[in-house]
């Protein structure tokens, strides 16, 4: 269990802060009856831990850890006439998976305005450590997925032949040594294209390979025009990923909303032109990239699957922007994130000020299980300009380190967030998130390395100077 903060009786509002002391200990918390004669006193939030290891689950072929964390939560609401601390309480259960030694974090309580004034504390995460305290030596191996449009052709590892393309599906080829192995896909004409790739450990590793399909191109501006939008604003294809992106005018803007949880500060902010994704990254498009490059996909998959048109999930941030970047663009600024959501009238969702409902946005109680929906199917959703589900569904990374003081000092054109930082900006929300957090503004963040079932992100890209023709 952990304690947080100490406070005591006060007649008007119930309660009034002592501390923010943080004490914790092992078993059941009994709270201690008041004394005779003292001042009651209570700790503010009391948090009651269980955890259950199952150090042998299997996730894409390999073993990890499962921890099963549950909390129980309760928060001083006052205290009753004979002084004794009256809570409310709330519980949540969240299901973590680990393959190595690591540390995450995970929040259980956001606190309100009263609580940051008197107890100075925003935000309360529990920090959990895994470690590797024994290793099995020997022999390792792992699996490469192999996808092609060149149904029959014959795949060949390190020269020999392992397998052929069956349809358009992936060929498995299982148990090959680690290490750095080469792949070839060979058709019928006898022309191959190869790849050089790592194999890692319990880990299914993904390449694509076709040998009718020209080189790549090295330009990143490959995008042809589609027209504009019905929000009237252009938009264009973009080849590498097959992405549709929406042209963002250059301009001001109000950021911030005092209105929004955590109330973050309103200021004017200038954000030149740009190109943002329409659409968040599905698991259709991560496949795609994963297999272009020869990497693993996350090694946790989400319970609900990994259906092609919807949102990839536990991307890392370090994942994401690789992706951008391959695909020839980059993540967002937390500034050109809120304003392709937002547009310059001051709304609070992306949609306008009505709050959410199930035609507008996937967020917690929407569905009758927890999970992500398909994108771009609740057009009522839309921003102004005509950017998709940018309230709910998932919480997606922008470029920006997070700092929860860092509008006060921002520049005002185009800022670009701190210049270093434990974690970054992530905005959104989710399936998993309370209505309120779609907020255009809600700031939210993820730690280096985190990964989440209900986090993913989309790509923006520089204004170009030229794109191709239009499409009849």
């Amino acid at each position: 269990w952990a304690a947080v903060g100490q406070a005591g009786s006060d007649p008007e509002m119930g309660w009034k802060a002592h501390n923010s002391e943080i004490r914790c200990g092992t078993g059941p918390y009994a709270i201690r009856p008041p004394e005779p004669d003292s001042t009651p006193s209570s700790p503010y939030v009391v948090l009651e831990i269980m955890m259950v290891v199952i150090p042998q689950s299997q996730m894409e072929g390999e073993t990890v850890l499962s921890l099963s964390v549950s909390f129980s939560i309760r928060r001083l609401s006052h205290f009753d006439p004979a002084g004794k601390p009256v809570f409310s309480e709330s519980s949540e259960k969240r299901v973590l998976f680990f393959a190595e030694s690591t540390e995450t974090f995970v929040p259980f309580m956001i606190a309100a305005s009263r609580e940051r004034i008197e107890f100075g504390f925003e935000d309360l995460l529990l920090a959990l450590r895994v470690d590797t305290i024994e290793k099995v030596s020997g022999a390792a191996y792992g699996d490469i997925a192999v996808t092609s449009g060149a149904g029959g052709a014959e795949v060949l590892l390190d020269g020999g032949v392992a397998g052929k393309i069956s349809g358009t599906g992936e060929t498995i080829l299982r148990n090959v040594p680690v290490g750095l192995r080469e792949v070839t896909v060979r058709g019928a004409s006898g022309r191959g294209v190869s790849r050089s790739i790592r194999v890692i450990a319990n880990r299914k590793v993904m390449v694509h390979l076709n040998p009718e399909e020209p080189a790549p191109t090295r330009n990143h501006y490959r995008l042809t025009s589609l027209g504009k939008n019905i929000q009237g604003f252009e938009e264009y294809r973009r080849a590498s990923d097959e992405a549709t992106v929406v042209r963002i005018p250059a301009g001001e803007f109000l950021m911030g909303n005092h209105q929004t949880e955590r109330t973050p500060l309103e200021h004017s902010v200038f954000v030149s032109e740009f190109l943002i994704d329409k659409l968040g990254v599905t698991w259709r498009q991560f496949k795609r990239f994963a297999g272009a490059i020869g990497i693993p996909l996350p090694q946790q998959e989400p319970y609900w699957g990994t259906y092609d048109d919807h949102p990839a999930v536990y991307v890392s941030w370090e994942e994401a922007k690789a992706y951008c970047e391959w695909a020839g663009g980059r993540l967002p600024t937390e500034a050109e994130r809120e304003k392709a959501a937002r547009g310059t009238d001051g709304r609070k969702y992306p949609w306008g000020d009505e709050e959410p409902e199930p035609q507008r946005g996937v967020f917690r109680g929407t569905w009758g299980h927890e999970a992500t929906g398909a994108v771009g199917i609740l057009p009522l959703g839309a921003s102004p300009y005509g950017v998709q589900d940018m309230g709910g569904n998932v919480w997606e990374w922008c470029s920006d380190w997070y700092d929860g003081d860092y509008y006060a000092a921002s520049p005002s054109r185009d800022p670009k967030g701190p210049s270093t930082g434990m974690a970054h900006v992530v905005r959104g929300g989710s399936w998993d998130s309370r209505p309120s957090v779609l907020s255009a503004s809600c700031r939210n963040w993820g730690h280096r390395g985190y990964r989440e079932g209900d986090f993913g992100f989309r790509c923006a890209m520089n204004s170009p100077r030229a794109v191709s023709t239009p499409v009849k």
